[in-house]
């Protein structure tokens, strides 16, 4: 039985545990701010990509096609794509660059196109940008009574894969971290189940909104404001580890939102996946 005395312990215990976590949290805190507010000193060059990797994974169509070797086979995929063919590598470069370049801008960073010289800047190769047009599985359950129903449908998908190689200024003598991030595009489809009022058979009921190039265009320059983000929230992790005294380090991943000007903390995936085989 826990006595009076070992509960007064226990939340003396838990209050100075809590508090130690919140100045933790304080002194990261100190520090972001910090680096944020320095972001307007801070100069960051931006290369981009001079095409695209494009693939069709829609291999469906070799099944009454015959083909003699890999290069009919990928001319095979590449006649019979949906999207890949159609898209202009620089009108996808361009508004990716526009997305990323524009949003570091509103992060207060201070951008450099290509071939602009300074020993000081930051530099971002925009390495590698991969689309891959394939299918993508989609599931839908609704329970009425004792019974399930299942909808089942492939919708049309474009997976953009983007590798960056982050440098730091050449006075620092730092080696260059390759980060990587992976987004994928659909059809968007809208649909339920529903009774039919004559029959009383369930039906799934359903409006798609189909996948374009133009769609696609677009989605590549939002790709890019999230990816400027990315680059910005790494930084700004970096300043922290480097400078945090490791008593005071939280393990967070810190986030910053430069519209609300706020500070958050990533949940899963919502950042860059660092490479190990970094050079």
């Amino acid at each position: 039985m826990r006595t009076k005395s070992s509960s007064v312990r226990f939340l003396l215990t838990m209050f100075f545990l809590l508090s130690g976590l919140y100045s933790m949290g304080q002194s990261e805190r100190k520090l972001a701010k910090e680096f944020v507010a320095q972001a307007s000193k801070i100069s960051i060059r931006v290369n981009p990509p001079s095409f695209l990797y494009k693939y069709n994974l829609k291999t469906g169509i070799l099944d009454s096609i015959s083909y003699q070797n890999k290069r009919e086979k990928d001319s095979i995929l590449w006649v019979h794509s949906s999207f890949i063919q159609h898209i202009v590598d620089s009108v996808f470069i361009r508004n990716y660059l526009k997305g990323y370049t524009g949003e570091l801008r509103k992060y207060g960073l201070h951008v450099l196109m290509k071939n602009t010289a300074d020993s000081n800047a930051y530099t971002v190769d925009i390495a590698q940008i991969e689309l891959e047009e394939q299918y993508y599985f989609f599931s839908d359950t609704a329970y009425y009574g004792n019974n399930v129903y299942v909808h089942h449908q492939f919708l049309n998908a474009l997976d953009v894969s983007s590798w960056f190689s982050l440098h730091p200024p050449l006075m620092s003598r730092k080696k260059g971290k390759v980060l990587f991030a992976e987004n994928l595009l659909t059809d968007n489809i809208n649909g339920h189940f529903d009774v039919d009022p004559y029959s009383g058979e369930i039906k799934y009921l359903y409006q798609l909104d189909s996948l374009t190039v133009k769609k696609i265009y677009t989605y590549a320059q939002n790709l890019g404001r999230t990816y400027a983000g990315y680059t910005f929230d790494y930084m700004l992790n970096n300043f922290l580890e480097k400078y945090t005294p490791v008593s005071h380090r939280t393990k967070r991943y810190w986030r910053y939102d430069p519209y609300r000007k706020k500070f958050f903390f990533a949940m899963g995936d919502d950042r860059f996946v660092l490479m190990q085989n970094n050079p």
